[in-house]
């Protein structure tokens, strides 16, 4: 199924987003050249809104991937980028921050329109790019060494170096702000860059790929391959790459990390999660009922933090479920574009049948289950669903979804809320509500997550860090930790009494 993009609501889209969308897309940047990709695989391009074809672009080849890891290494090794002062670096960094502001609009409807997302949430992603961008230009000249004690017939220091030839796999879910958070970093410390953007949500990339060209970074400091799951393949079995960023599934992910140890590449992990959001009775109710329904339904459920796993306390089980089924069903499911949309469709038809099965078997499995909101006809649409009745481990519990399902459970006591949260493979993230700050930091101590919210739940803010543990991945990104995945330290001794022996 094909569509124009003159029929509501793409009737929106500005004459600017149009005119880009008309344009034939350019998959792959390398070495500076926008070109198409020169695979035979063509990959459609579907608003998740409507279901329909809006536009396609040839994927990369091997051939093409292999020439933008080539093209990033002379960008490093002949000190076109790695040898340019910090103060350069970091101006070029603003500079692209400075276009994607100035085009802010733009960018945001491609990836309402690429994603599904309401055109409100997509603002706020470009929003969070340019925040990340800054806050890592900043770190190009912030960046210090050491001196180490040493013995003292030797002058030792301790410098961090760019680590070279860096590349990102980036999911369908977040695709411009999850891009900036390996990005950012990795350029303005010096390194040069490969990025490999999901073949569902393609659009940013490559509309920012056009942007550091424009920006004036030198050719094959930042290069682009569009493609499906083989273009992913063959990026992360490149044996020239020194470091590989990966976000998404745990498996693909454990598929990521066998290929890159052929060739020794340092990798990052930033995989699934199962979050609980554990609340207390003497939380601030109302404000927790906010949180849940935005740690779930936040992006259709398609988060990899999402608070999937409601567990509460059961003195308020009921009152709190009845409050939430209230809020959900004053939700408006709708196209991302749509004027007053608060839940957008999923990602693909696929993505679609396999959450709605999840549902059913739950069902057939003997728990309860509520939705809320009318569904439209049209796109790949999954109304907010609460599970109740479920046991803990059973398959909806304990499996992701990545969609907008909520499981519940009731908890007696802080030992078993505990016990229930920490009940999962996955560790990314998590949140508790309580008005004790002994019961938060107790419990806080206890979860096995990358990350705690108290009071709160999914804040995310360029100098917090962020990743998970267990099979949720490893490594940190944002904040400082970033620096340290996209720097080697370089230890250099100096004798200073050469031949003497003192």
């Amino acid at each position: 199924m094909t569509t124009t993009l003159d029929a509501p609501p793409h009737g929106q889209l500005s004459a600017t987003t149009r005119a880009w969308l008309e344009r034939p897309l350019r998959s792959v940047l390398i070495g500076g050249q926008h070109r198409a990709g020169a695979s035979n695989e063509v990959v459609p391009v579907i608003d998740p809104g409507t279901g329909s074809t809006f536009t396609s672009f040839p994927a990369a080849s091997a051939g093409d991937v292999a020439a933008a890891v080539a093209a990033a290494r002379v960008a490093f090794d002949d000190g076109r980028w790695s040898e340019v002062d910090a103060e350069r670096r970091e101006e070029l960094v603003h500079r692209l921050a400075d276009l994607l502001r100035r085009d802010f609009e733009t960018v945001a409807e491609l990836e309402s329109l690429d994603t599904g997302k309401p055109l409100a949430d997509a603002r706020s992603d470009v929003d969070e790019a340019i925040a990340v961008l800054r806050y890592y230009a900043g770190w190009a000249t912030k960046v210090e060494g050491s001196v180490i004690p040493a013995p003292r017939q030797l002058f030792a220091v301790g410098t961090r170096e760019a680590v070279g030839v860096c590349a990102a796999i980036t999911p369908w879910n977040y695709p411009l702000p999850i891009l900036m958070y390996k990005l950012a970093p990795a350029v303005a410390l010096g390194n040069t860059f490969v990025a490999k953007p999901s073949e569902l949500a393609s659009l940013s990339t490559l509309y920012f790929a056009e942007l550091c060209t424009e920006a004036g970074l030198p050719d094959g400091v930042v290069n682009v391959v569009a493609g499906g799951r083989a273009t992913g393949a063959e990026l992360s079995a490149s044996p020239d790459l020194d470091k590989l960023a990966f976000t998404g599934s745990t498996r693909t992910g454990q598929a990521v990390m066998v290929a890159a140890a052929q060739g020794l590449t340092k990798v990052s992990l930033e995989l699934g999660g199962k979050s609980p959001h554990v609340v207390f009775a003497d939380a601030d109710l109302d404000a927790a009922v906010d949180a849940v329904m935005a740690g779930i339904w936040t992006n259709a459920g398609q988060v990899c933090i999402a608070g999937s796993r409601l567990i509460i306390e059961r003195s308020v089980h009921d009152s709190f479920l009845d409050e939430l089924h209230t809020r959900t069903a004053q939700l408006t499911l709708g196209h991302g574009l749509a004027a007053g949309t608060d839940v957008g469709p999923l990602i693909s038809r696929t993505q679609q049948q396999r959450v709605q099965q999840m549902i059913t078997q739950a069902e057939s499995e003997g728990a309860e289950v509520r939705t809320s909101g009318m569904v439209p006809a049209d796109g790949f649409f999954v109304a907010p669903t609460v599970v109740t009745g479920v046991n803990p481990g059973q398959g909806i519990e304990r499996d992701e979804v990545f969609g907008p399902v909520l499981t519940v459970l009731p908890f007696d006591n802080e030992d078993d809320a505990v016990r229930l949260a920490n009940n999962t493979e996955y560790g990314l993230a998590s949140g508790v509500w309580s008005s004790n700050v002994g019961t938060i930091h107790r419990v806080a101590r206890r979860l096995r997550a990358g990350t705690v919210w108290a009071n709160t739940y999914g804040i995310f803010h360029p100098t917090l860090p962020f990743g998970g543990v267990k099979n949720s991945g490893f490594g940190r990104e944002l904040g400082a930790e970033a620096v340290h995945h996209y720097t080697e330290l370089k230890t250099t001794v100096i004798d200073l009494h050469p031949g003497t022996g003192h």
